[in-house]
């Protein structure tokens, strides 16, 4: 579609880029439904990705608006400023465009958001979907009505699948409209308010002052690609998928088949952690922000080489349908200290030789983000030599080349590598991911900054490592973000802590839509009621499963635990015939 002169001295007619319609009058911007019959969003004050700047939102003046080619360029003028434009480019054939934004500060300055619309923008949608996650029912996004009021945010602050995905999905029955950022930036999610069908707020979070990121003066600043496409009669997950495509044709985001896959990735994993729970009598708290060390002692006692040993002979005696164990939170010393602990595995590699000799693979559960209180940790490890996080903990800075040379590094080498001295591992479960990067954590690499950018580094830092030592080595990770797709081979649903499979099935459907081309694993289902329902929904997903009940058990959510029997076990190989 062509767009209108460039000569912004003759009068300029109203722009269309397919559903987009923008009066080069006054920069008022309206986003039509597919058909045109009515609109989406309307914004009539023409300041579009407005930067807050210094903790004050910057006062500027729509200067110009040109047609440059498919695109539509607004310059600004303003406070602070030697340049600002925003460029709205045509993509998508004709349903979508793309906005980005240029800031030139005359200053050095601090930039605390972008605000991607004004306040009183008016969404004529009746619901956001922002996929997150709730546990006790399968919805994985909360109800949030427009023409009520409703406020949510990408920021991870649920711990739980993180991080989210910079993008929200606005829907009115069979119309939708999608917001995503193509361009990763060193941001901490995107925040939208809304009360009564009008913005209130929603912008970029660059973190508020005086944790804003530094524009040095005079240097250009571009704010990535913020893609928005409507569409017509397609699900939330269909929206979603259709995005991570979009990301995959420009590139940003590998194609599924680009990665190899091995066999034994797709085979029943046998996780440790229900068992540890069903013989410590433990029931887990309903939230993992309330999951802490002490809440979960009884269970990380349970583990140890005895029990590990006890749930083999049984899944060998039982001819269960599984060869991949995984040592869960308990093996180690402390959250943050990876080393085996002394009383419960005084010899970990002659485990790992002794399972692998039987034909075993072995994993164990890792978690980079978090620190225990007690761990001893050497100062030098540690950010600032010990600087808390906004939780309280110690954490490491892994933007440091140092940390990353001295102590991420080697530990993958002792994870899994061979040579003396290592565990021979096979493979790392990600977990418990809480105590993530925040905008007042005093990174030593700037570049790292950001949720999802400080995710992604490192990700692919450790991924890299683990797969020098050995090449067909298993994350089995749990974050529906289109980025962090090529660093996680299983993609597991979390723990759902009644018998309702639907969380796990809904899960999934999340999964598969927001992290292209990962299959995803059903984790662990401890009751014996609805099995056969759980196994089936498996087999409809075409996923993978961790089994975490061989030695005990519950029936129902009311039930206390007991010891597994033959019943349970033939469950299980009935059901693993189906996956």
């Amino acid at each position: 579609m062509s767009l209108l002169s460039t000569d912004v001295r003759k009068p300029l007619e109203t722009i269309r880029l397919g559903c987009f319609q923008l009066d080069p009058k006054n920069g008022s911007l309206t986003i039509w439904e597919s058909d045109g019959a009515s609109f989406l969003l309307r914004s009539d004050s023409g300041a579009y990705f407005q930067a807050v700047i210094n903790g004050r939102l910057v006062d500027t003046e729509l200067v110009s608006v040109s047609s440059e080619g498919r695109s539509v360029v607004l310059r600004y003028s303003g406070e602070w400023l030697d340049e600002m434009l925003v460029e709205i480019t045509e993509c998508d054939e004709g349903s979508g465009v793309d906005f980005s934004c240029t800031i030139v500060p005359s200053k050095e300055v601090q930039l605390n958001r972008i605000e991607l619309f004004s306040a009183d923008t008016q969404l004529n949608v009746y619901e956001v979907v922002n996929f997150r996650n709730r546990h006790y029912t399968p919805a994985t996004w909360p109800e949030l009505p427009t023409c009520a009021s409703c406020e949510t945010s990408t920021y991870s602050d649920d711990w739980q699948f993180s991080p989210h995905p910079t993008a929200l999905l606005l829907r009115k029955n069979r119309e939708a409209l999608f917001a995503g950022l193509l361009d990763l930036q060193p941001t901490y999610g995107m925040h939208l308010k809304v009360v009564r069908g009008e913005v209130q707020h929603w912008y970029l979070d660059y973190g508020d002052a005086p944790h804003g990121l530094i524009l040095p003066a005079h240097e250009s600043f571009h704010v990535g690609r913020m893609r928005f496409f409507v569409r017509s009669e397609l699900s939330a997950h269909q929206m979603y998928s259709g995005f991570g495509d979009m990301l995959v044709d420009e590139k940003i985001v590998p194609a599924a088949s680009e990665k190899v896959r091995h066999r034994w990735w797709e085979e029943p994993i046998y996780c440790t952690w229900n068992d540890q729970r069903m013989l410590a009598n433990c029931r887990s708290e309903a939230e993992l922000v309330d999951q802490t060390v002490e809440t979960v002692a009884g269970a990380l006692a349970q583990l140890n080489e005895s029990m590990v040993r006890r749930a083999v002979d049984v899944i060998l005696r039982e001819r269960l349908p599984i060869r991949t164990i995984l040592l869960d939170e308990g093996w180690n010393l402390a959250r943050g200290d990876w080393q085996p602990h002394p009383e419960r595995f005084p010899d970990l590699r002659q485990l790992v030789d002794d399972l692998h000799a039987l034909g075993f693979k072995v994993m164990v559960w890792w978690n980079w983000a978090e620190i225990a209180k007690d761990a001893n940790i050497p100062a030098d490890e540690l950010a600032g030599g010990g600087w808390l996080n906004r939780r309280g903990f110690r954490w490491r800075d892994y933007s440091d080349p140092k940390v990353q040379q001295n102590y991420l590094k080697p530990l993958m080498r002792t994870f899994f590598s061979d040579e003396d001295g290592c565990y021979d591992l096979d493979g790392v479960k990600t977990d418990f991911l809480a105590d993530k990067v925040h905008p007042e954590n005093p990174l030593h690499d700037p570049s790292w900054r950001g949720e999802e950018q400080y995710f992604l580094k490192i990700s692919q830092i450790f991924y890299t490592e683990m797969r020098m030592h050995k090449a067909d080595a298993l994350h089995l990770g749990c974050a529906g973000n289109y980025w962090l797709a090529p660093y996680i081979d299983l993609n597991r649903t979390y723990d759902v802590h009644t018998s309702n499979w639907r969380e796990h099935e809904e899960r999934a459907r999340m999964l598969m839509c927001t992290c292209p081309g990962v299959p995803v694993s059903y984790d662990m289902h401890e009751f014996n009621e609805t099995m056969a329902e759980f196994f089936a929904s498996i087999a409809r997903m075409n996923a993978c499963i961790e089994i975490g009940n061989v030695l005990a058990l519950r029936d129902d959510f009311f039930s206390k635990p007991r010891p597994a029997d033959a019943d349970h076990w033939e469950l299980l190989r009935q059901g693993c015939a189906l996956v």
